[in-house]
């Protein structure tokens, strides 16, 4: 019993990191997050729940009288949690895929607009240090790639291959499951990571750091990217790095790609998770091209 109890602790430590990473949650939230799964486990239900216990468990929610609202944050707090679970590939099955939450309007991701990617880009241009050719590099990589930041930071430098089919380098990305995929690289990306490497001399990890993990850590970028934010003029609220592979997402979408190459890109091994990108309204893209008169900058 108390070893079952501290594997899910465990878990539950590292949801709240990915949610502090990659969701750019504030504390309060994840804390929210936090005690609304313990809740679920301290009513006598297991990792190994089905959907129909899960259920069970909203009935018991309406039961002890909560408002609507609290009902469906429990079940949303839920449904992260297993889909963080199954994402990393700790649980074979998702019992909350099916799970419905009524009333509940769907949210679309965060993105950034082109023309606020290409501020980024144009102020890591007026920079000359070492520190920022750095993070430029990683900025165009996550950019240009749409990798999981994660798959970021720990890139190392024989992840760089020559593709002689294509006549390009492109970076092998090793993802989640240990699956292996190839992400194509522009001329503008080759060029920067190249001259970063001979600059920095880089022998083994692409950004190396004093961490215990030997690489720069997902939290370290993550601040990064919102102090350069603030001083670019973009809302530090606004942004991170999961919303930059949204970007990438969204803005191939807009282009034209189709949900498949997005897919394959990303790294999702179901077609049904790329598919929130559909969501975004006509409008929306229309908003994203309209507002981007010199989107060839970008190259992507």
């Amino acid at each position: 019993m108390k070893k079952t109890a501290m594997r899910i602790d465990m878990l539950i430590e590292r949801f709240e990191e990915m949610l502090a990473a990659d969701r750019n949650l504030s504390m309060n939230s994840i804390n929210s997050y936090k005690n609304d799964v313990l809740k679920f486990f301290n009513a006598g239900y297991t990792l190994e729940s089905s959907c129909s216990e899960i259920e069970e468990y909203a009935g018991y929610l309406r039961d002890s009288n909560l408002k609507h609202s609290s009902i469906i944050r429990n079940l949303s707090a839920l449904r992260q949690f297993f889909s963080f679970l199954y994402d990393e590939k700790i649980t074979k099955t998702n019992p909350t895929i099916n799970l419905k939450l009524k009333n509940h309007k769907k949210l679309l991701p965060k993105i950034l607009s082109e023309s606020e990617m290409e501020s980024l880009f144009s102020y890591f241009e007026s920079k000359m240090s070492k520190n920022f050719l750095k993070l430029n590099t990683m900025l165009h990589i996550l950019y240009g790639g749409g990798l999981r930041v994660s798959e970021l930071v720990s890139l190392r430098k024989n992840n760089l291959i020559y593709d002689e089919e294509t006549n390009r380098y492109m970076l092998l990305i090793k993802g989640k499951g240990k699956k292996e995929r190839l992400i194509p690289l522009n001329n503008l990306a080759i060029q920067v990571i190249s001259d970063y490497i001979k600059s920095e001399n880089i022998t083994d990890f692409l950004f190396p750091s004093p961490a215990k993990e030997g690489h720069m850590t997902r939290q370290g970028f993550a601040k990064l990217l919102k102090k350069i934010a603030i001083e670019v003029g973009v809302a530090p609220t606004k942004i991170s790095p999961h919303v930059i592979r949204h970007a990438f997402a969204t803005h191939l979408l807009s282009r034209g790609a189709d949900l498949l190459t997005i897919q394959k890109l990303l790294g999702h091994e179901d077609i049904t998770t790329t598919q929130i990108y559909t969501h975004i309204s006509n409008k929306r893209i229309k908003e994203i091209v309209e507002n981007n008169s010199n989107i060839e900058k970008l190259n992507i």
